[in-house]
């Protein structure tokens, strides 16, 4: 058997480097919270379809609500939304104390990019996504690894997980340069359908990938339309463009740079066509966004560098305040009528 690995949190993304892992002869179990996903593959197996139309392969790993269940691992993989990553981190705070790696693989900004920065204040917390510094304490950057992921994949049921598109794993250390830990990490995913590639400048990659999520993400979650639909709106269009600009003028402010321009960006989330953007999906279905996790840590860093922001400022306030509409019209009795 090849490395012991866990992967905390597995939906569409954990599920699809579980079965990557697998692949490379890993010995992987996983770990979730109570619920008919996680029931259905203990008792069914993880059925993963590929891209090709009619490839299906099912898997049986080990599966746990309680980490003290499952033995300890080398390398702990977690693919939570941001809003779960600190209760993750809690439930696998012995696994931390007792050495395992760390792999976190998770859309926008992290919480440990202020402590690598140097232009961002006397505050290595990022508030807006890890307001008491808890998540800080647990994982501080040398402990981690980020994971970019370039690929697709949907859960169509309980048990059940598509990989969509792309086939692209980016590793590295938030301090830059490529560890023994990435390299091992590589080497487990070496013979699966997610290509690993290791980076030297990890902080690069997730703000490249944030440039096309920061705008597209919010603004089709707050309209309802497609990324089609988003680019082919000349109005709309340009607002994407500058919140591209104030998030790349950001990332430069803290000594992240991108040769990467608005258009160049916005040219490829053409290419992959009319798509629902995963915060469209979330907003659609009734569950929270990762709103701040994307767009709010910008602002905050925007703020702390001296860069002003106004499109996201107005994006954010515009979508933050849906939010708290559609909270209160699900909370019973809080409506009112005329008058009153």
């Amino acid at each position: 058997m090849g490395q012991r690995i866990t992967i905390v949190g597995p939906g569409a993304v954990g599920a699809t480097l579980a079965s990557a892992f697998a692949a490379s002869d890993a010995e992987v179990s996983l770990l979730g919270r109570p619920g008919p996903h996680l029931d259905t593959i203990a008792a069914q197996g993880l059925a993963l379809r590929g891209k090709e139309q009619g490839s299906e392969q099912r898997y049986w790993f080990p599966t746990a609500h309680d980490a003290g269940r499952l033995p300890v691992p080398d390398l702990a993989v977690l693919c939570v939304k941001s809003r779960h990553m600190l209760p993750a981190a809690r439930s696998v705070r012995t696994w931390i104390a007792r050495g395992t790696d760390v792999l976190v693989v998770a859309n926008g900004v992290p919480w440990w990019l202020p402590s690598t920065a140097e232009d961002t204040g006397a505050d290595p917390v990022l508030r807006s996504v890890d307001p008491d510094g808890e998540l800080l304490a647990l994982l501080p950057a040398e402990r981690v690894m980020a994971g970019v992921a370039h690929f697709s994949s949907i859960v169509d049921g309980p048990g059940e997980v598509t990989h969509v598109s792309g086939d692209r794993l980016i590793i590295g250390d938030p301090e830059g340069g490529v560890s023994d830990r990435v390299t091992r990490c590589a080497a487990a995913l070496s013979a699966g359908p997610v290509h690993p590639e290791p980076s030297a400048d990890i902080r690069r990659d997730i703000w490249e990938k944030l440039l096309g999520n920061v705008n597209l993400n919010p603004v089709s979650a707050l309209t309802g339309a497609t990324v089609l639909d988003i680019l082919d709106d000349p109005d709309v269009r340009r607002v994407c463009a500058a919140m591209f600009e104030e998030t790349a003028a950001v990332g430069a402010a803290l000594g992240i740079n991108s040769a990467m321009t608005a258009d160049e960006r916005l040219a490829i989330a053409r290419r992959l066509g009319g798509f629902r953007t995963s915060m469209l999906q979330d907003a659609d279905r009734g569950r929270p966004l990762e709103l701040d996790a994307l767009v709010g840590a910008v602002r905050e860093l925007a703020r702390r560098t001296g860069v002003r922001s106004p499109s996201l400022d107005a994006v954010h306030g515009l979508l933050a305040l849906r939010e708290r509409v559609r909270g209160t019209a699900r909370t019973p009795g809080t409506a009112r009528t005329p008058g009153t």
